[in-house]
């Protein structure tokens, strides 16, 4: 009986998915014509849970007639897209006892796109499929072709997209059966998409097992191997390994002291295995001195590891002296290698170190690294420290200190008592915590890191030879693995996003001015860009007058960028304040301009002013912010181009850019070293938006609201408020952190500059990265040299930001990534330990101490600038900043230009000359406006002669000696403030003509490019 009860059950299962479909699923997915509104959406097929195909949803998408393959190419073609690569197309697939997930591979999509087209082949079958909201954070650039989500579905379900997901693939590629926790909305733009569905009721019947989780790997072969996840873990970036250096001796050492032989003894140095100097023992009076010690240091193959070995002679009342300076690449040994390394001075070798290097590798030791080929960021532990007073101390004074060597946070201290701390250091540094009493430096309690548990509160007393004062609680934790420092060297996404808006505003402006006779399509859009070099108030002042020139012609909005340095920054943070500024006339922001420009300025040094200063910089350095000179220069620098202390922050700006209603603007500043090198041997471009501030050569960047905030090996520790943006204007004006070289450079008469110039150019040490250095230490003369260099190049009102790149090491093959290499002109790029991630703080200053320019932001490749209108407020020269640049881009392999104005060109200028290069056509053409008076003279509007009575209002001093727009001057008369915006204004009006053809240029040179690429 019961058997034949259970057949039934059995029977009435086998029958139950056949009943059900009979019931409730229909044989064929329906089909409704038009879209359905919310309520019904919701209750016929949301809540049933039933599938439909919707038809003529989305004819209103630009998409479906854009979206080809040659459009995706011309549109988002260079930029690199995460893809999913199997062997066979089936992606989460089971194979065998393996679940296996694809290789991910980042790849230009318009190499995605060839090899979907048979034009260029891959290993594999590649399907674009990365889930997680692809489309904004990959493709932005295609939004505005699309809706952000679908309105109806949105209001019925109650809630806007989880994920915006953006599919590529070929017939061949199949994702396997599964189940999603998510209603989906398959939006098929091109081609054809195959669903197999199966109802709840097939469930039961599906068959379903645990596998082992696995991950494809493409091999260098092009061959595929299922790799398990927990060895995938341990794969992630392998090469953790053990160095042992056992310094050996050394032979025929020159003696530093007078009458004895040296007290010799040796340091090493490896940043990226240990924060300090490791030492030798001292050996006494020997110039053949014999150590035989070991050290071992744990570094990681895909970082430079560069080896400092320097030999001193040891002094009790000196200074110690050195002898002997090696710089070793680990990199070139071998794992499992032995080598006996003799480092000498001279072939004959009788002054020489020798030295043992063994490297092992660490099987059972994995490091996730995070990097763009250029830097690279290591895993973090964080240690919390918590100390409480144990018993009756109230009589107690002392004072406690706790240090981490290599954490970020440095040397804490804090009266005995309550007080916690945090330090953060690499995790895979061997560091141990220290802490000691101020006034009894011999009560030490040092607890190794590597024993504490992760994730468990440990107790201590401390100290343990005499009462307790405190109990001690630690516990480690894993640091923040998610990156606060972007390592990119693309446009973030905000960037891009901001550019496909912006096309639609500069492709309306562009049909508009050239009178184009149809709408041009998004690969016909041409970027262009505005230059503003710097120059003071001069500078501020003409900037308006040229854009205010520039939206009379209608041509603002044919701008994609405006750049800015020094005093055009200034005009550039008082515009864009207004979010609506380039819709607007600009009559009203000038005469407010006119108004500060002619004030009187001795009031910015007035007692109470001075007063407020002090208390607004304490409230700075309370905050966290460093102490600086440049602090107090923005502060000044406010008061005299504003009546009342502004609130706006760069990040405020976004606002202006939210609809792509103005162009995105970007300030220049350059970062030098504090002393020893000029801003010639030492000068990196930083640029700041309202989305983000970095440095091009490192491919490193961050948020604009946490520039000022403390960081460390990429992540954020300590999060300071933004600052206001009269500090970055102090920034991007900085004169005051010049060095004496640096001014004697400019003090210069335009020959002598060029020929300096072009002597620190040619001398600049730009050689590989050194497998081996080997330096003697200085001669008399060369020390008295080395003084005297240390006076010309220091710098005592050096500017100081918390460095956001501290912390970060380098990828073993930084220096010939294309973008360091592109921007690598310093004395130090081939020396990583010098490099700026090594530094604590920032030096930031104007850019004119080095070229007085904002182009570098535009010469990025990424952005693919057609055409720079270059406007030049240099008194010294019509042309000597571009050609400045020009030359700089010529040893750097930048395209642009060549800049070569005939001799009458350079003896009378005019109000514009064009350049380009059509043997270059990846260099942007530039349409160059030098600040010169010539028809201004005759006509106050183009076409408009002067009368008599007319005549001195054309009469504009621009001498650079005597001129009344000096830079040093601060206060204009009311009469030079409308010359100078008159001139401007003039200048820009009356070359419409060559505007509007340089435009036209622009547009057929987007054509040429995409018609070349297509090709």
């Amino acid at each position: 009986m019961a058997a034949a009860a259970l057949d039934a059950v059995q029977r009435a299962l086998r029958e139950f998915p056949a009943a059900a479909r009979e019931l409730s699923v229909p044989l064929d997915v329906p089909y409704l014509d038009e879209a359905p509104t919310p309520l019904s959406f919701y209750r016929d097929w949301v809540c049933p849970n039933r599938p439909c195909i919707i038809r003529n949803a989305l004819q209103h998408w630009p998409a479906l007639q854009k979206w080809s393959l040659p459009y995706l190419r011309a549109t988002v073609g260079s930029t690199e897209v995460s893809v999913a690569v199997t062997p066979d197309g089936y992606a989460d697939a089971v194979r065998g006892d393996r679940f296996v997930m694809p290789a991910e591979r980042h790849l230009p999509l318009s190499y995605v796109l060839d090899v979907l087209e048979g034009q260029a082949q891959h290993p594999g079958v590649l399907y674009v499929q990365k889930q997680c909201s692809n489309l904004p954070t990959e493709l932005p650039q295609l939004l505005p072709d699309l809706e952000s989500h679908v309105p109806w579905a949105s209001e019925a379900l109650g809630k806007m997209p989880d994920a915006v997901n953006f599919w590529l693939g070929e017939a061949a590629a199949v994702t396997s059966l599964h189940k999603d926790h998510y209603e989906n909305l398959y939006c098929v733009v091109s081609g054809e998409k195959r669903f197999l569905l199966h109802p709840p009721s097939d469930r039961p019947f599906i068959p379903y097992e645990l596998y082992t989780p696995a991950t494809y790997q493409l091999t260098e072969e092009g061959t595929f191997r299922m790799v398990d996840e927990e060895a995938m873990e341990k794969a992630k970036v392998p090469g953790t390994c053990l160095l042992t250096v056992r310094v050996l001796q050394a032979h025929g050492l020159p003696s530093k002291d007078l009458v004895t032989p040296s007290d010799c003894y040796v340091t090493l140095w490896l940043p990226t295995a240990s924060s300090h100097r490791l030492q030798t023992r001292t050996v006494k009076n020997s110039r053949n001195p014999i150590w035989n010690q070991s050290f071992h240091f744990r570094i990681h193959s895909q970082l430079k590891n560069i080896m400092e070995l320097k030999v001193f002679d040891q002094d009790l009342l000196t200074k110690d002296d050195p002898v002997l300076s090696v710089l070793f690449d680990v990199g070139t040994l071998q794992t499992g290698e032995f080598r006996h390394q003799s480092f000498s001075l001279s072939s004959q070798g009788k002054e020489r170190l020798e030295v043992e290097f063994q490297l092992q590798n660490l099987m059972d030791c994995v490091e996730q690294l995070v990097s763009n080929g250029i830097l690279v960021a290591r895993e973090l532990s964080c240690l919390h420290v918590q100390l409480e007073k144990t018993g009756d101390q109230k009589g107690s004074e002392s004072r406690v200190q706790l240090v981490v060597p290599g954490a970020c946070e440095g040397l804490q201290e804090a009266s005995v008592g309550t007080g916690s701390f945090c330090f953060h250091c690499p995790a895979c540094w061997e560091q141990e915590l220290n802490i000691h009493l101020q006034n009894d430096p011999q009560e030490q309690l040092k607890v190794p890191l590597q024993s504490l548990p992760t994730d468990q509160l440990v107790r201590l007393i401390f100290p343990t030879s005499q009462e307790p004062l405190l109990r001690v609680e630690l516990k480690k934790e894993e640091g923040p693995r998610e990156l606060a420092v972007r390592l990119g060297c693309r446009p973030c996404a905000e960037e891009q996003a901001f550019l496909s808006r912006r096309k639609q505003v500069v492709a309306g402006a562009l049909k508009q001015a050239l009178q184009l006779d149809r709408d041009l399509r998004e690969d016909e859009i041409p970027v262009v860009a505005v230059m503003a070099t710097g120059g003071g108030i001069r500078a501020m002042t003409s900037l308006y007058g040229q854009l205010a020139a520039l939206r009379e012609l209608g041509l603002l909005d044919c701008i994609s960028y405006i750049t800015g340095a020094s005093g055009s920054t200034w005009a550039l943070a008082n515009l864009y304040e207004d979010p609506e500024w380039s819709q607007k006339d600009l009559a009203g922001p000038t005469e407010l301009l006119k108004t500060q420009v002619t004030k009187n300025k001795l009031g910015v040094l007035a007692p109470s002013q001075l007063q407020w200063y002090q208390q607004e910089l304490a409230e700075h350095a309370r905050l966290g912010h460093p102490t600086c000179f440049t602090n107090l220069w923005a502060l000044i620098n406010e008061a005299m181009l504003h009546d009342e202390p502004r609130d706006h922050k760069l990040s405020d700006q976004r606002e202006a850019l939210s609809r792509g209603q103005n162009p995105l603007p970007i300030y220049c500043a350059l970062n030098t070293k504090g002393q020893s090198l000029t801003t010639f041997e030492f000068g990196e471009w930083c640029e700041f938006s309202p989305y983000e501030v970095g440095f091009p050569k490192y491919g490193a960047f961050i948020p604009s609201e946490l520039f000022g905030s403390e960081f460390f090996m990429g992540r954020l520790v300590k999060q300071l408020p933004e600052s206001r943006i009269c500090y970055l204007e102090g920034i991007w004006s900085n004169l005051y952190a010049a060095s004496l070289q640096d001014s004697l450079y400019w003090a210069s008469e335009p020959s002598q500059f060029w020929d300096r110039w072009a002597q620190d150019r040619a001398s600049l040490d730009k050689e590989q990265v050194p497998h081996l250095k080997i330096e003697e230490p200085p001669t008399r003369a060369g020390r008295i040299a080395e003084f005297f260099t240390d006076l010309l190049t220091r710098r005592p009102l050096a500017q100081a930001t918390h460095n956001f790149l501290r912390g970060l090491h380098f990828h073993k093959d930084y220096f010939h990534h294309p973008h360091f290499s592109t921007w690598k002109a310093t004395k130090l790029d081939g020396l990583p330990n010098q490099l700026t991630p090594m530094e604590p703080y920032l030096c930031l200053l104007d850019v004119g101490y080095f070229v007085n320019t904002s182009c570098p932001p535009l010469l990025q490749p990424t952005r693919d600038v057609d055409l720079i209108l270059s406007l030049d407020y240099n008194l010294q020269g019509a042309f000597q900043q571009l050609q400045l640049l020009g030359r700089f881009c010529q040893e750097q392999g930048i395209p642009f230009p060549p800049i070569t104005p005939s001799p009458e060109e350079q003896h009378q200028p005019q109000e514009c000359h064009a350049f380009s290069d059509p043997a270059q056509p990846e260099a942007p053409a530039v349409l160059h406006f030098p600040l010169v008076n010539d028809s201004f003279q005759e006509y106050s509007a183009p076409g408009v002669r002067r009368t008599p009575a007319e005549k001195a209002a054309g009469e504009v001093n621009l001498s650079p000696s005597n001129s009344p727009y000096h830079y040093t001057k601060v206060t204009y008369s009311p009469e030079d403030t409308d010359k100078l915006l008159h001139l401007t204004h003039y200048n820009i009006c009356n070359n419409q003509e060559r505007l509007l053809e340089a435009l036209h240029q622009a547009v057929h040179r987007r054509r040429q490019k995409q018609q070349h690429r297509l090709e």
